[in-house]
Formats: C-alpha cells, structure tokens, sequence
C-alpha cells in the first residue's frame, strides 16, 4: 500500500513594494519644457522658444533637477511671502508674472478724498517713497520700475530691458493657471527694485550704482521682503566704495533678509581675492552664493573666442549650486513669451524660488536657519565637491520636507 505523502505547505512572502513619493504637476501648457524642474535621468529634449525653431538635447544626471512636484505636493507658496527682486529693470505686464507681483499694501486702495492711493501723489505710508505700489525705480526715482529707458548696458539702445524677466518667471510664474509656465512659486509676491545702469556705455564704471542697490536693499528689508534676490553686481572693488552697500546687506541681515545671488559666470574660483566681486564676496551670514550646473552635474562651462566661460565656483564663497538653463519667461518684440534663459544670473532665482517656498511652510525661520536648510537639503554631486561650500545642488522637495522636520 503506497503511503501518501504529507501536504507541503508553501509560504508565499510578498515583499511591500515602496509608494512614489506624492507629486503634484500644474497644468501649464509648457511646463513639459521645464526639464530642470523635473525630467528623469537620460536623454531629454527642450525647446529653445515658445514661438520658434530649435530643439535642445540633454542628457540628464541624477539628482541635478530641481524635484519641483516633489515640493508642490506640500506647498505651492504663498502670497504672504516677499522676495524682492534687483534688478535694471522689469517687463512685469507678462501674462505669468503679473498676478504674482508684490503690491505696497501701505500705497493700494483709496485715500480719505476717495482717491486711490497709487496715483495719488502722497507717500501714504510714510516710507519716503511716493506711489511706490509694485516696488521703485532708482535710476530715475520714481515709482514705475519699467523696462523701458535704455537696456541696461547700452545707452544707444532705448528697447525693453529682458535680463530679469526669467528671473522673476522662475522664482513666480504664476502655476496652474493654464498659461506657459509654472515658477518655483505659483504664488509669491515680487518686489520690483530698479538699480539700472542709466545707459552706461560698456567699458565705463556706473559711479552711482553701489548706492541705488544699496537704498534698494534698505526698501526691501523695510518693506517685508525675507528674500532678496539679485542676478549682478556692482562695478568696483574699492572697500571705500563699497561701504554703503556692505551695510545694507548687513542692515537686511539683522532683520532676517536672506540677499540670493549669482556666482558670476568668469569660470573663475571666489576664494581667491583676485576674482572677488561684489556683492558677492562680503562673507556676511544671510548671503547664498549660487554657482551653474549643467544637465550633467557638472559646473556649467562653455568657450567664446577661445576663452573659458561658465560658473564661478568656490569652497567657502560659493554656498550651493542649481541648474542655469530653465524654460521660463520671457520677452521678444515688447510681448510676453517663453524661452530657455542660461547663467548664473538664472541658477540663482531656483534658490531664491527655494528659499520662498520654504517660508512658505516655515515663515518663523531667520535667514540665517533659511539658509542652513537650503544648504543641508542639498543634493549632493560628486564634480561639486570641493567646488561649493554644500557639495551639492538645490533640491526643493527634500528643503520643504527639512524644514518641517526641524
């Protein structure tokens, strides 16, 4: 008689497969064109304008992009948050920039005569500024800080000034809106502050700017900014000189500003005194120096007429990195558009952008803590080692989940 065997029990263990981390996309039409927001690592296309030809092709690195959704499935931003923008001036009628612009809560609505107070010709809220409702021009001091009087940098060409306009479009284009693109904030207030170059010829010093940029900063610590963001510098090294400006960073810092600027695109090492600008290279606690990564994680570098370009870098001077090259806003023929902007002077607005969302979240945090999130959130890349003080580049996920950590 044969004997049957025992039953065999068999063990099927499942292992729990990870959920993807929430994120969330806005529904602009050309935020697929944002790869430095969020693109997978590998070969990714962009375009270089809304309205025209040509196609970029990159090859994505891990961990170099922004992981934009990441932080939007927690915080979008916040109206309530002020980042003051410097800048030689600003197309601010844009479709994506317009709804997200700060308005003087001290100049907006009516007087006691019925008269509303942007126009009124009284400074209404006793700063010293009259009519200052979006910010102020001061080149001209005067309340409008248009695009529309020289070009920054060349008194011969009387056209609209574009270099802030992808600045202002990453820190806060308006997001899921259903129009263009989306900014690091799809809500925020910007702070318009003109420093313009009144049209000084290339090659000639503008004696006047190291003061208009630092009135500028004095506005926008007085005025509620908590991040100040400014894509240049001034045009000497002089300590005499440079005095002023010193202590207007020093004044934002004692009131919490944190002041976001590029690193400078000479391909050159901050650490060394010989390559200081400035504001860039005053050491002072509430900076963030911002150099440019490319796609590759490497700082961004490129050759006009045999010479090295790209990023400045530093150990010590140049805090974190992001990526330059992002499909925002901007300006063609005196009308809104969007296009792929490049420069440090477009890393340092991801930061900036960053940095607003995390106040966002934790509106209690000094510059100083501000900044120690930014920089312990970083991703990090191996070429930025020994390159930027944080080793890595901005990553607004892992900030915003920082920052309620702490």
């Amino acid at each position: 008689m044969m004997r049957r065997s025992a039953p065999v029990l068999v063990l099927v263990l499942l292992t729990a497969v990870p959920e993807a981390p929430p994120r969330r996309i806005p529904n602009d039409p050309l935020f697929r064109q944002q790869l430095s927001f969020y693109a997978a690592p590998g070969p990714a296309t962009m375009r270089r304008r809304s309205n025209g030809a040509g196609v970029d092709t990159v090859q994505v690195a891990p961990g170099v992009t922004l992981d934009a959704p990441g932080a939007w499935a927690v915080t979008t931003g916040s109206r309530s948050v002020v980042v003051a923008v410097l800048d030689d001036g600003f197309f601010y009628r844009h479709e994506d920039i317009a709804p997200n612009l700060w308005h003087n809560p001290g100049e907006s609505g009516t007087d006691a005569r019925g008269l509303p107070r942007s126009a009124n010709g009284v400074d209404d809220d006793g700063d010293g500024y009259v009519d200052d409702v979006i910010g102020w021009d001061f080149a001209f001091d005067d309340p409008d800080p248009d695009p529309y009087v020289f070009d920054g940098m060349d008194r011969s060409r009387i056209q609209p000034y574009q270099h802030s306009a992808p600045a202002l479009g990453i820190i806060g284009a308006a997001g899921d809106n259903g129009v263009g693109v989306a900014g690091v904030d799809w809500s925020v207030s910007l702070m318009l502050l003109k420093i313009g170059a009144q049209g000084v010829p290339r090659g000639q010093v503008d004696t006047a700017r190291v003061r208009r940029a630092a009135l500028a900063i004095r506005y926008a610590a007085d005025n509620g900014a908590r991040i100040i963001n400014w894509s240049g510098f001034v045009d000497t090294t002089d300590p005499r000189i440079l005095l002023p400006l010193r202590e207007a960073v020093q004044y934002a810092a004692d009131r919490g500003v944190l002041l976001v600027t590029g690193a400078g695109n000479d391909a050159r090492d901050l650490d060394d005194d010989a390559n200081c600008l400035y504001p860039q290279c005053f050491d002072l606690p509430n900076q963030i120096r911002v150099a440019q990564v490319g796609f590759d994680g490497r700082l961004y570098r490129y050759s006009v007429g045999g010479q090295l370009r790209g990023s400045n870098y530093g150990a010590r001077r140049v805090e974190i990195a992001a990526l330059g090259q992002n499909f925002t806003t901007a300006l063609r023929d005196n009308l809104s558009t969007y296009a792929v902007s490049d420069g440090t002077s477009n890393a340092g607005p991801v930061v900036a952008g960053v940095a607003a969302l995390v106040l966002s979240v934790r509106p209690d945090l000094d510059a100083v803590a501000l900044k120690e999130v930014l920089l312990d959130s970083a991703t990090p890349l191996p070429a930025l080692r020994g390159r930027v003080a944080s080793g890595g580049v901005v990553n607004a996920a892992r900030a915003v989940k920082l920052a309620l950590e702490r």
